[in-house]
């Protein structure tokens, strides 16, 4: 092969696609209105309480009757005691209570209480936080201050250390999880923009016949291998602009006094070494197998809209590990998880959706650089044995019988 001859037609598709304004669009666009959401975020947030805009008030007290008479007289904050139904059900309508608790009368036969409110989930979610401290503060007869109960049912603040990370190295599963998600999610953007522009270039050279034009001056091999390499050097340059703009944002987001944001800055600075592999090489290798693959099939149509129907057929094997996440969070370890690691077409995004709950093994791994190595060479020959023939066809769509005799007989 002539590296010449490569470099030229991967300078040609790099500037070709770069200068589109989808593309354009898609690369800066999408990090301008993140700035600009983070921006109003940030200056509505110096005029109003953002929590109590979305939310609503919830630091008003909650209302209890006690027709049992199982509660103190003196209620802990944040309840307050009313004597008469429909004055708390005013109470909540005038919003001047969060929410009515109505302990029965026959509440020792039945243990059930009814709450009135007019709010959302987050009301709800306060008052059911609420209620099981204030009833065992009850049966304890001030044996335990309030907020003694209070700390005894929320129990102990933990750390938790991750002991393949090494020991006194603290973990933020969430925060792994966003970076896990973002990485697959951002990797499977690319893929599909990325191969989007490839199939969209040679349906469209077959079309006009430049494809011919093309390969009296270069071979087949030269043409895929210079697509591939110009078409992957846009989707690095797609996902770098991504990942330094999320950088600074996030930046810019920790001062805003989240704790989790601020815990996902540390794991961006900080990150653990396999991430830096993942990116490195687990998702450059899987975009090879990709891009061979999906040009090899989809040269075989004779148009963009039959082109885009083979390719399907492989690109959507990367969505697998999304639509088995719950697997991933369960037990990361688990043989699923760990098969979709091992499995070319969905290694890169199986294998940041483990790290994103805990790391892994290395020999796992490398396991799955194996499997990816195997996958590359796989895709090599044959997405070259069905570019070269794909190129040159016309007319109908093959059938899969077909493809597979041009597989095993490229000639």
């Amino acid at each position: 092969m002539n590296t010449h001859k490569i470099f030229s037609v991967a300078l040609y598709e790099f500037r070709t696609n770069v200068r589109r304004w989808g593309y354009r669009l898609a690369t800066f666009g999408l990090p301008l209105l993140a700035a600009l959401i983070l921006w109003g975020v940030r200056a509505l947030g110096q005029h109003t309480d953002l929590g109590a805009m979305l939310t609503g008030n919830l630091d008003r007290p909650i209302a209890v009757l006690d027709q049992a008479g199982l509660l103190p007289r003196e209620l802990p904050q944040p309840f307050v005691r009313v004597e008469q139904l429909e004055t708390g059900k005013d109470g909540v309508r005038a919003e001047r209570y969060l929410a009515l608790v109505v302990v029965p009368a026959d509440y020792a036969a039945n243990h059930q209480v009814t709450v009135y409110s007019q709010g959302g989930m987050a009301s709800h979610e306060v008052v059911l936080q609420q209620l099981p401290p204030l009833f065992a503060y009850a049966a304890l007869h001030g044996a335990y201050s309030y907020d003694e109960v209070l700390r005894l049912w929320q129990g102990p603040a933990i750390r938790m250390v991750s002991l393949s990370k090494g020991e006194g190295s603290e973990t933020h599963s969430s925060e792994r999880m966003v970076i896990g998600y973002a990485l697959g999610m951002l990797f499977f953007i690319a893929l599909f923009s990325s191969s989007g522009y490839l199939l969209h270039g040679v349906a469209q050279e077959k079309e006009s016949h430049i494809i011919e034009l093309l390969l009296s001056s270069l071979n087949a091999r030269e043409l895929l291998w210079g697509k591939v390499l110009g078409l992957g050097a846009v989707g690095l340059l797609q996902v770098a602009v991504w990942l330094v703009s999320a950088r600074l944002l996030i930046a810019q987001a920790g001062d805003m006094g989240s704790k989790f944001l601020t815990a996902l800055q540390q794991e961006i600075r900080h990150p653990d070494p396999q991430w830096i592999v993942a990116v490195l090489v687990v998702l450059p290798l899987s975009y090879l197998v990709y891009a061979l693959l999906m040009a090899g099939f989809g040269a075989l149509g004779s148009s963009l809209r039959e082109s885009q129907q083979f390719a399907v057929a492989v690109s959507m094997t990367a969505t697998i590990p999304f639509m088995l996440n719950p697997l991933f969070f369960l037990n990361p370890q688990g043989v699923i998880p760990r098969a979709l690691s091992y499995f070319p077409l969905t290694a890169p995004v199986a294998t940041v959706l483990r790290l994103g709950v805990a790391s892994i093994p290395w020999w796992d791994l490398g396991l799955s650089l194996l499997g990816l190595a195997v996958g590359v060479l796989f895709s090599v020959w044959l997405g070259v044995r069905l570019f070269r023939v794909g190129v040159l066809m016309s007319g109908k769509r093959p059938s899969w019988r077909e493809v597979w005799r041009i597989i095993r007989n490229p000639a």
